[in-house]
C-alpha cells in the first residue's frame, strides 16, 4: 500500500475515533438497594428455605418486574434498579401444597388457597417481606429493613336454621364479600375474580358450613371503593307435598361485613347464622335471614 493510502488511512481511523470522543455517552440513572429481613423479630413458627422477591416500578415497567431469588433462606439480597419507585413483594418459597402463588397480577403478586371446603385448620406456612415503597435514587446505595411477617386466614362459618315449615334436601350457595386470595405487597385480602361456592348435601343432619378466607370486605372499605354489593345467595332444593321443588334465596350482607370490618366481631373466627324460611308470596323462592354471632 502506498504512503498516501496509508496517510489516508490513518486519517479516517483518527477521525472516527474523535467523533467517539466527542459523542455524548448516556448513562443509566440507577442506584442500589439491600434488602434485609429481621428474623430476630420475626414472631412466625417456620422459616423460609428459599425467597423469591419481586421489585414492581410503579410509573415505568419497562423491565417489569425485576425477580431476585435467593437460595439460602436469609432473605439478604442486593440489587442495582433503575431510578425509581418500587413495591417489593417477597415471600418463601416453602408454602403449603394448596397455595397458588400468581405472579400475572397487576404490580402484586397473589396467594390463592382453596376456601371450601374447610376439613381442619392447615396453616399456609407463608411469611412476606414485603414494602409498600422503595424510593431508589441516581447512584443511591440503601439498606433497607424488614419484619418477615407470617400470613395467617381467617375461618367463616354459616350455620343454616330452617323454619319447621320447610324441609330441605340440598343447599347450593354462592357467598360474595369474603375473599381467599392474599395480596404479598401488603398481606391483605385481594379481591377475588369468583364468589366462592359451597354445597350442602345432607342439612337435615349436617346445618352448616365452613371456610377459610383472607378477610371479609364490603364496598365502602378501603382499597375496594368500586367492590360490588356483597351478599350470600343460595339454590335449595325443598321437599313439599311429596314433590322435591328448587327455590332460591338472597341476603344482601354488605352491613355485617360493615360492622366485622368497623369493630372486629370477631377478627379471626366469623360465625353466621342463616335463618331460612317460606316466602308466603313467591312460591319459587325462600326468605333469608343473616345475623352475626357476638
Amino acid at each position: 500500500m502506498s504512503k498516501n493510502k496509508w496517510l489516508l488511512f490513518l486519517l479516517y481511523i483518527m477521525g472516527v475515533c474523535a467523533a467517539c470522543t466527542n459523542e455524548d455517552v448516556v448513562r443509566r440513572k440507577e442506584g442500589e438497594v439491600t434488602i434485609v429481613p429481621l428474623w430476630e423479630n420475626y414472631a412466625g413458627r417456620f422459616r423460609p428455605d428459599k425467597i423469591n422477591y419481586y421489585f414492581y416500578n410503579i410509573y415505568d415497567h419497562s423491565s417489569f418486574p425485576v425477580v431476585v431469588e435467593d437460595s439460602t433462606g436469609i432473605g439478604v439480597i442486593t440489587q442495582v434498579l433503575p431510578v425509581g419507585i418500587y413495591r417489593l413483594a417477597g415471600y418463601n418459597t416453602n408454602v403449603s401444597a394448596d397455595v397458588i402463588l400468581d405472579t400475572t397480577k397487576y404490580l402484586t403478586v397473589v396467594a390463592k388457597f382453596p376456601s371450601y371446603p374447610y376439613t381442619d385448620y392447615v396453616p399456609l406456612n407463608l411469611c412476606i417481606i414485603s414494602s409498600e415503597e422503595i424510593i431508589i435514587y441516581d447512584k443511591d446505595v440503601i439498606t433497607k429493613e424488614i419484619l418477615p411477617v407470617e400470613v395467617k386466614t381467617k375461618s367463616l362459618e354459616l350455620i343454616f336454621r330452617p323454619s319447621e315449615d320447610i324441609t330441605i334436601n340440598q343447599i347450593n350457595g354462592t357467598l360474595d364479600g369474603a375473599f381467599a386470595s392474599i395480596n404479598l405487597v401488603n398481606g391483605r385480602a385481594f379481591e377475588d375474580e369468583s364468589d366462592i361456592f359451597f354445597k350442602v348435601d345432607d342439612p337435615v343432619n349436617n346445618k352448616k358450613v365452613k371456610f377459610r378466607i383472607s378477610d371479609v370486605y364490603s364496598p365502602s372499605a378501603v382499597g375496594f371503593p368500586s367492590y360490588k354489593e356483597s351478599k350470600l345467595s343460595l339454590t335449595l332444593e325443598v321437599k313439599e307435598g311429596g314433590k322435591t321443588k328448587t327455590k332460591k334465596g338472597e341476603f344482601i350482607l354488605n352491613d355485617i361485613i360493615e360492622d366485622i370490618r368497623t369493630n372486629k366481631i370477631p377478627d379471626d373466627a366469623i360465625t353466621l347464622y342463616v335463618d331460612i324460611s317460606s316466602y308466603k308470596k313467591l312460591e319459587e323462592k325462600v326468605n333469608l335471614d343473616v345475623t352475626l354471632s357476638r
